[in-house]
């Protein structure tokens, strides 16, 4: 198993094994199958290593069609679907050991004037003013031995404001900061690549709000649910920086026969939305 990583270079640093070839290491968190934000961030940076003419990422979708290994070699394939004056895209196949684990399409953009607006920013503390991941974790035994090494990505949370209308959401939004434990190089592509790292995170706790679960017990969720991610989207609107504070508005409108959907609006400091990500996750009961 690769060992646990405190930065995220290592699992950036994709290595050229042919033309639009590319082998990426592993970030060695404790979970049985690959953490689906890696496989994100890495198609994304294996896609963009492909566009030359200057055009940034602006969304990737992705479906995980099965588990991958933290103990074999992720091998990632570039598709150059089309290149046009305005937009690229990519189709990004993941394999291990010959399967399939995951297929994304990844588009970019040219950067072009045109209609510019953004939904006013959720009301939430500073990241300064707010408790880690580790400390809300606490009153539930705390974050258990699937996360207890993962430390790529600071988490601050929130208070819940119950006091807000709650109109798009089967629960009180959450909304959590969070930012590259490290510094990050000035690539662009680098950060898109960490946001796509970090989206991933919380995502199937916020589906299980509804349902008496919180932020800060993943102790719990591990114990009693067991979950998947299903496909995985994000679009981005703005330029990032990933190694300073984002606000991650978290959602869930809907779930049915498992199926959750989650959405995510991320802003920077300025009160500027930049990306917006919708996740669909199978969630099961354990059964004793």
């Amino acid at each position: 198993m690769s060992a646990p990583t405190s930065g995220l270079a290592d699992v950036f640093d994709l290595e050229s094994t042919g033309p639009d070839r590319w082998q990426g290491s592993n970030d060695g968190v404790r979970l049985p199958q690959l953490f689906g934000g890696q496989l994100v961030a890495q198609s994304i940076l294996a896609a963009g290593h492909t566009v030359t003419d200057g055009k940034a990422i602006s969304s990737v979708h992705t479906h995980f069609l099965r588990p991958g290994s933290p103990n074999h070699a992720t091998e990632f394939s570039v598709d150059r679907l089309r290149d046009g004056k305005r937009l690229s895209t990519r189709g990004v196949d993941v394999h291990q050991d010959g399967r399939l684990v995951c297929r994304s399409t990844v588009s970019a953009s040219s950067i072009d004037e045109g209609i510019t607006h953004s939904r006013a920013t959720p009301a939430a503390l500073p990241p300064e003013e707010c408790v880690t991941l580790q400390e809300l974790a606490e009153a539930d035994g705390g974050l258990g031995e699937v996360w207890e090494e993962f430390s790529a990505i600071e988490i601050r949370v929130s208070p819940l404001d119950l006091q807000s209308p709650t109109t798009h959401s089967a629960a009180p939004p959450r909304n959590i900061w969070m930012r590259s434990a490290q510094p990050l190089s000035d690539d662009p592509l680098i950060h898109v690549a960490a946001l796509a790292y970090a989206s991933d995170l919380m995502l199937m706790a916020t589906a299980l709000t509804p349902h008496g679960y919180d932020i800060g017990q993943e102790h719990s969720l591990d114990t009693d649910w067991t979950g998947v991610s299903l496909d995985h989207t994000m679009w981005f609107q703005r330029p990032v920086r990933a190694d300073e504070w984002l606000l991650f508005e978290h959602s869930t409108p809907t779930a049915h026969a498992g199926r959750a959907v989650v959405n995510a609006a991320v802003f920077d400091r300025s009160g500027l939305q930049i990306c917006q990500i919708t996740q669909e996750a199978l969630l099961i009961a354990r059964v004793e």
